[in-house]
């Protein structure tokens, strides 16, 4: 959990973003969904909800759209509490994992549904349809009924759909899941083109740590059904402050070691380890270890361990390695540039990384 400091508190506790939660806490029974969670949400930003399943970041998604009622907290939207506010008075757009399309509508019906609810007039709907088909680039297809359309563009259809009524904060909950990853890597970039070109408020619901890093301005993760760290991409990969974050977000190679005055030792290396004591793990991302034959320079101010290559894989852009070292099997890969052989199980190998590449946590 994330420790604020004085100051911090105070602002979590007047809020200051578009989109404010405060103490937001959800309980079935004797099971807590979501614990305690404070969020500033800037205006204009793409904030993802990251974490594996069970963590609380659906539940917390439907706590803001008014799906599911809070067991305490407050929901607040440019300075409005919205707190046990109906869902369709909260001017919130959502897009469903499952698309939730109308299969006996088209697709201008099904997109003109929102603005029919709400009375739009006729002649100022069927405009605002067209332009939002548009958008999802569906122009031409308005009268095609769901059955006949990709999965892709029955998710443009449902994009569409939700920010026709042009919401003040559009919701995405797992919206590219069912997409195979050639069409998730080409929705994840228009929902983000689209998102910073109408300068929407929106929060993206997620499991899948490249959808949160490549897209969203600011990431929270979560982790049974607590808040573990909130940050940029970059600070999240490069800056976990926890070993859940650590291991969740980017692969992770994990040591134990033994901390004392400031050091940790860990199969004969000693790492930087300040406010540690006992026993600690000690995490390396695959990438950031460099595999060679032979060892690094002495003076490079490397950490190096030796160990045997166990196993090899080419994986196209990559060779992938695991390498027993100090009684435990570390991972690590490489880019191919063409022509390299794969080093075969058996080969002595040497592992080296900057003290900087180095995660050190208190034992989990």
């Amino acid at each position: 959990m994330i420790h604020a400091e004085p100051a911090e508190m105070t602002r979590l506790a007047q809020g200051q973003g578009f989109l404010s939660l405060r103490g937001l806490t959800r309980r079935y029974d004797h099971f807590t969904a979501v614990d305690d969670l404070n969020l500033d949400v800037a205006k204009g930003e793409l904030v993802a909800f990251l974490g594996p399943s069970g963590c609380g970041k659906t539940t917390s998604l439907r706590m803001i759209a008014g799906l599911v009622p809070a067991s305490s907290g407050h929901i607040v939207v440019d300075g409005r509490d919205l707190t046990g506010v109906a869902p369709y008075k909260r001017d919130m757009g959502l897009v469903f994992q499952s698309y939730a399309l109308f299969p006996h509508m088209d697709i201008a019906r099904n997109v003109a549904f929102g603005l029919e609810m709400r009375k739009v007039p006729k002649a100022e709907a069927a405009q605002r349809v067209k332009e939002a088909i548009a958008m999802v680039r569906l122009t031409g297809r308005e009268h095609h009924r769901p059955a006949q359309l990709s999965g892709g563009q029955q998710q443009r259809v449902a994009l569409a759909r939700a920010l026709v009524v042009r919401p003040s904060i559009l919701l995405l909950d797992e919206p590219l899941s069912n997409l195979d990853a050639k069409l998730r890597d080409e929705m994840r970039t228009e929902i983000r083109d689209i998102q910073k070109r109408l300068g929407i408020t929106a929060i993206f619901v997620t499991h899948d740590q490249m959808e949160a890093l490549t897209i969203c301005d600011k990431v929270v993760v979560m982790n049974h059904g607590r808040l573990e760290q909130v940050g940029t991409p970059h600070e999240i990969y490069e800056h976990p402050k926890t070993a859940f974050v650590a291991g969740f977000v980017g692969r992770i190679n994990r040591l134990s070691g033994r901390a004392s005055g400031g050091v940790a030792q860990v199969a004969g290396i000693t790492v930087s380890a300040p406010g540690f004591e006992g026993d600690v793990d000690v995490m390396v991302r695959p990438h950031r270890m460099v595999l060679s034959t032979g060892p690094a320079p002495a003076d490079a101010g490397l950490h190096q361990l030796s160990g045997t290559v166990t196993r090899a894989t080419f994986a196209g852009d990559i060779l992938e390695y695991e390498v027993e070292a100090a009684g435990t099997l570390l991972k690590t890969e490489a880019s191919t540039r063409g022509g390299e052989a794969l080093l075969a199980p058996g080969t002595p190998v040497t592992l080296s990384w900057r003290p900087q590449d180095t995660f050190v946590y208190a034992a989990s």
